[in-house]
């Protein structure tokens, strides 16, 4: 975990739903790799909704399959077996073709990768690699170059005109993450996957691309599924806070319930080891331990090794998501499900 300052969460936990059709609603993604004979699996039937204009973080540490299923959403990587659904605008991804999804990512869906660097080509000037998705649908280049243009006027980048013809190298990390928030949205997709945008920056710089962030998705309308370990992000950003544990999902409510009721006790851990500015505590704390290997989860909850609650079920069975007493979904055996007794 970073050390970023966790702000207190905002007031207004309603998510803004411009109408009532579900976007994007993931059941039971299984993603595997590795053989048949002895699979890998690295996330365990994860499900997740989200609406038009929805804000959600997905958190967890590093392992715990957030990225890998962020990329699966966009079936970026063709050695994971992938099984469930996930059904976007009315299509489930997972039936489409290789062709089929090339019209889909970048133009209905945009991803926005944590190495702004890494996630260009240093050989392409910043114009061709924000005109790229455009071209590549047959836009004409004039018409390309206009909303190149115009997508980068609007994220900032100060003479445009000229500023398309540079290199990456010539950016700085702050302006490289815009030219990639751009190419992410010169289609105009509904829904944008920012998997860490602002790791690699300062701080101020990752302020300065979350407000750039937060203006753009709300301006335009836009679904956002933020990945990140940063809850001071989560807590300033979002709306509701998907949290992973060892490829499953085990908590998810709304961002002030989350901050101020957290039911799981691995959500517990992780918001008493990152300072806050609201609270004043005599010492932050750790979790021990590391998360399990994807091939060597202990039996029944992944968690129960490290956690000070864990009793006998916990070592047994693996919990299911049900209600929180606070709101929102928890998979923990210390809230039965409703007429059981633990």
């Amino acid at each position: 975990m970073n050390t970023t300052l966790i702000h207190s969460p905002k007031q207004e936990t309603t998510v803004s739903r411009p109408d009532a059709t579900t976007l994007l609603s993931v059941r039971n993604l299984t993603i595997e790799a590795g053989s048949k004979n002895s699979p890998l699996r690295l996330v365990d039937r994860f499900s997740l909704d989200m609406s038009p204009g929805d804000r959600v973080a997905l958190v967890g540490e590093s392992g715990s399959g957030k990225s890998v299923t962020a990329r699966s959403i966009m079936r970026l990587d063709p050695d994971f077996r992938l099984t469930g659904s996930i059904d976007f605008d009315g299509q489930d991804l997972l039936k489409l073709s290789e062709k089929q999804m090339v019209g889909i990512r970048g133009h209905k869906i945009g991803m926005v990768f944590q190495d702004p660097m890494g996630a260009l080509n240093p050989l392409m000037t910043i114009g061709d690699q924000v005109m790229e998705p455009l071209r590549v649908a047959g836009v004409d280049r004039a018409e390309a170059e206009r909303r190149a243009k115009s997508v980068l006027e609007e994220l900032g980048v100060a003479n445009a005109a000229v500023r398309m013809k540079a290199y990456p190298h010539e950016f700085s990390g702050g302006m490289r993450q815009r030219v990639v928030l751009a190419m992410a949205l010169i289609s105009d997709p509904s829904l944008i996957i920012a998997d860490e945008p602002t790791t690699a920056l300062d701080v101020r710089v990752q302020e300065q691309v979350l407000t750039l962030m937060d203006k753009v998705s709300k301006e335009r309308g836009l679904a956002v599924l933020l990945i990140t370990h940063d809850l001071g992000t989560v807590a300033g950003f979002t709306d509701r806070v998907a949290v992973m544990y060892s490829g499953r999902k085990v908590d998810e409510a709304s961002v002030d319930t989350l901050f101020n009721n957290p039911a799981h006790p691995y959500t517990q851990g992780l918001l008493q080891a990152v300072p806050r500015i609201d609270q004043t505590v005599p010492r932050l704390l750790t979790i021990a331990g590391a998360p399990p290997h994807p091939g060597n989860r202990p039996t029944g909850c992944a968690f129960n090794p490290r956690c000070s609650q864990a009793f006998d079920l916990c070592r047994e069975q693996i919990p299911e998501l049900r209600p929180a007493p606070e709101g929102g979904m928890v998979a923990c055996h210390l809230y039965p499900a409703a007429g059981k007794e633990q």
